[in-house]
């Protein structure tokens, strides 16, 4: 955390009059934050940081911009007034953003949890910036009761108890991936271990919904019904003190005191992209953004399938893995490591396989699909587009652009990136002039309307009034209203390097501040990974 970690200095060093004091995590009435100083949360994980563009930024140790006031202007300072008022104040007076709160008396606070409030005197909240990190891990002893929540720590994949329909495992788009096995009638066939990935809620929800989940001092994972009764157990006792921990893959898993896992709910979404070169082994799997669509070897073929039921196989029994060439053919390999059988795809180096939320696709680095296996509309729901429809022509000004576009209307580029046809060409200069300079710049563009509306609830709320009505700057990270967001539109991209999300202290950010306008990109204040054609 570098980039923080100065500023940070610099306020813990400062010591100017009516200003904060070093190391505090509340900016009282009267008081001021000038740029390079900060709030720092209790537990030190959290700052909230003035900046030199006069914006306001909030970091955790991860260096990942929770929380940002937007555009700023450069000598602005934030003050706390007599009434309670948060302000971000020009240095021609000009209030450039503010909470709102005057005659709360209220201060404004920086929480060990990660949420920046400003409280009243009696300790109630009338402004927050959403921000509050849901924690990943239950350690035992501990319990999840109604309204608990677990969350990946990308903020993907939640494991909610709901009152009424119980606990629920939900996927990327808010699909329930899996709930606690159904018991049956006799004990000696009750299910020891985790329902497949994707089954439905139908096929897996207990008589009654378990509406705890007690993780026991012994390792025990047990669900519990409203009464009390077990209606669900991992059968792990012994193996305590445990972990329970949801990952970014999506797998809720339970670490043994070793760090060891000794249960899984078998819920990973595997990578979206097998790359030139690279292998899949047996076992292994990779997956659409969502994962419903999986491919794998499994029983000696190349399995492609839809929430765990097979749609397309290779005609094969004596695969071990799976190999894409670098000379764009796809094949499978023997026990001895040979190729067997393949796609036929050859003389297309650099081709790439990806796993698209209803395909499984090759394509060339122009494009063009070599090979798929796509999933049936009897396979896919039907709110789920097998093959999207064209709304027209598109126009080659990103301007003329003013609504989102279907998947049909984007188009990849040579960089692998989905971005509308009047992007394509600048971002692939870009994407190139970076790479000339040492810069490697990958990302993802054009987001779906479902896919935004999955990262509203994840990154939001589970309500739909968090997920159409909540400010972008209250969901943590940042998230655009459904309809509005430029990825939806394909003119915006979240940049990566290295296959990590930028910093503010990278390379490949610090290159795009200083060449990305020429190739008609600007920068969202406070997401360093973000950049859209008019910097929204």
């Amino acid at each position: 955390m570098a980039t923080v970690g100065v500023v940070v200095g610099v306020a813990l060093g400062s010591a100017a009059p009516a200003s904060a004091g070093p190391g505090e995590d509340v900016l009282r009435p009267g008081e001021q934050l000038t740029a390079g100083q900060a709030l720092l949360a209790p537990g030190g994980e959290h700052v909230l940081v003035l900046q030199p563009d006069g914006s306001l930024g909030m970091y955790a140790l991860d260096d990942v911009v929770r929380w940002s006031s937007g555009h700023g202007v450069p000598g602005a300072t934030l003050t706390t007034d007599a009434g309670g008022d948060v302000r971000l104040v020009a240095p021609d007076g000009t209030v450039v953003w503010t909470t709102a709160t005057g005659g709360s008396d209220g201060t404004l606070r920086m929480r060990d949890d990660g949420d920046l409030v400003v409280e009243r005197p009696d300790g109630t909240t009338v402004w927050s910036s959403g921000t509050t990190v849901v924690p990943s891990t239950l350690v035992g002893p501990g319990r999840l009761e109604p309204d608990d929540l677990l969350a990946s720590p990308d903020g993907r994949h939640t494991l909610a108890v709901d009152p009424v329909a119980g606990l629920q495992l939900h996927g990327p788009d808010g699909a329930v991936r899996w709930t606690p096995p159904q018991p049956v009638a006799d004990p000696a066939t009750r299910s020891s271990g985790a329902a497949p990935a994707g089954r439905s809620q139908a096929a897996t929800a207990a008589a009654q919904p378990a509406t705890t989940l007690e993780l026991r001092a012994d390792g025990n994972l047990v669900a519990l019904d409203a009464d009390g009764d077990a209606v669900w157990r991992s059968r792990t006792s012994g193996h305590g003190p445990a972990s329970l921990v949801l990952q970014d893959d999506g797998n809720l898993v339970l670490l043994g005191p070793d760090g060891e896992p000794v249960w899984s709910a078998g819920t990973a979404i595997g990578p979206a992209a097998l790359e030139p070169g690279a292998e899949l082994a047996a076992g292994a799997i990779l997956g659409s953004p969502s994962g419903h669509l999986g491919l794998r070897v499994e029983e000696g073929a190349l399995v492609a399938s839809w929430d765990g039921a097979p749609f397309w196989s290779s005609p094969t029994d004596a695969a071990v893995g799976v190999r894409l060439q670098e000379d764009g053919d796809l094949v499978l390999l023997d026990a001895a490591g040979a190729p067997f059988w393949g796609t036929g795809t050859g003389g297309h180096p650099g081709a790439r396989l990806t796993i698209e939320e209803t395909a499984v696709l090759l394509m060339s680095p122009e494009g063009e699909v070599l090979w798929q296996a796509e999933a049936p509309e009897s396979v896919a729901p039907s709110g789920v587009p097998v093959s999207p429809v064209p709304t027209g022509p598109q126009p080659s000004d990103c301007a003329l652009v003013d609504g989102p576009v279907t998947a049909a209307d984007v188009v990849r580029t040579r960089s692998g990136i989905s971005v509308h046809p009047c992007l394509a060409d600048a971002l692939d200069a870009l994407v190139a002039a970076a790479a000339a300079d040492g810069v490697e710049l990958g990302g993802g563009g054009w987001r779906s309307p479902e896919q935004q509306i999955a990262l509203r609830r994840a990154h939001c709320g589970p309500s739909d009034a968090d997920v159409y009505d909540k400010p972008a700057s209250a969901c943590s990270p940042s998230t655009a209203r459904p309809g509005s967001s430029r990825h939806e539109r394909g003119l915006a991209i979240d940049f990566t390097s290295g296959g990590r999300s930028l910093t503010r202290g990278s390379a490949a950010y610090a290159w795009l501040v200083e060449h990305a306008d020429a190739y008609g990109l600007e920068n969202l204040p406070g997401e360093a990974w973000h950049w859209s054609v008019d910097g929204s």
